[in-house]
């Protein structure tokens, strides 16, 4: 029998595609699984979907356990949250909008049984759109991801562009890794820092997840890239600007307060390339930068 795999799903109000993805995951060509769904107060159909969905599929070797927030509690502290109840010894993190290949568990599962110095494993992503077509086929080629293995202090040195849906996990050490603070902006980022500290970060070079981009994300990602109007891209633009100041300036003392807290460190450095302090962003810089992402959607078409 193989190792048991844990996948968690976070739901909030993710009726449209909340079933594309249960199939994606029943579908997949690894067992055993137990499939976690925890929904942050969703007041659309969500629940309901999930509960049917469920009820008329066969459980051989795949097990599934919903947990209902009374309310909502925010995405750190739903997937925070869900965490006791993890019982694989390989954890992944699914989003209700996206889509796996179906070999997505036993390639990231098998790249971690070759390389144990690795802690986690990340793969490739897909981006597509509502009607699953696929509009750029590496997310990591268009970011430009050097697919050397990294420890720690390349981590911190470097950036960490890791999203939570790309990431498989041992869960060895979940009790230091857990919970993410509240306040935090980049829950993916701070789950990464957190678990290089057993073992260094792993590349697979295949588009596993599809990560889908719609209008209603949550994050926001690839909003530039694959919008059309300007104006709208400045709307964009300075919303995405706003977040990144966020992140900049709050992350970084949280994370400092975790390690410190966690691990006992000190002298904690983090490069300008992993948060690049507080930027003020002009009329003139905004349309600026709206500008250049207008070129940027041709690289990313064709990644």
């Amino acid at each position: 029998m193989k190792e048991l795999v844990t996948i968690l799903l976070t739901t909030y109000n993710g009726q449209q595609y909340i079933q594309q993805m249960l199939d994606s995951i029943y579908l997949q060509d690894y067992r055993p699984i137990e499939v976690i769904i925890t929904d942050d107060a969703s007041i659309d159909k969500t629940v309901s979907i999930v509960k049917n969905w469920i009820k008329n599929k066969a459980k051989e070797y795949i097990s599934f356990k919903i947990i209902l927030n009374k309310r909502n509690k925010g995405l750190s502290a739903n997937m925070s949250n869900a965490i006791k109840y993890v019982h694989g010894k390989y954890l992944f993190f699914a989003d209700q909008d996206d889509l796996w290949v179906k070999n997505k568990v036993s390639v990231q599962v098998e790249y971690l049984k070759k390389n144990i110095d690795c802690e986690m494993c990340i793969c490739d992503r897909s981006a597509i759109n509502s009607r699953n077509e696929i509009i750029c086929r590496s997310l990591m080629r268009y970011e430009k991801i050097n697919f050397c293995k990294r420890d720690y202090k390349d981590v911190l040195r470097n950036g960490s562009e890791y999203p939570a849906n790309s990431i498989c996990l041992r869960t060895n050490h979940l009790d230091n890794i857990f919970p993410i603070p509240n306040q935090i902006c980049e829950h993916d980022t701070f789950i990464v820092i957190m678990a290089v500290h057993y073992g260094k970060v792993g590349y697979v070079r295949k588009s596993l997840t599809l990560y889908r981009i719609h209008n209603n994300n949550l994050s926001g990602n690839y909003a530039i890239e694959t919008n059309k109007s300007f104006f709208k891209l400045l709307r964009i633009t300075v919303k995405t600007m706003k977040r990144i100041n966020q992140k900049n300036i709050i992350d970084p003392l949280i994370i400092k307060e975790e390690l410190i807290r966690r691990f006992d460190e000190d002298n904690i450095q983090f490069s300008t390339n992993m948060y690049s302090g507080k930027k003020k962003f002009i009329f003139t810089t905004l349309v600026i930068l709206v500008l250049s992402n207008l070129r940027k959607k041709k690289n990313f078409y064709l990644s």
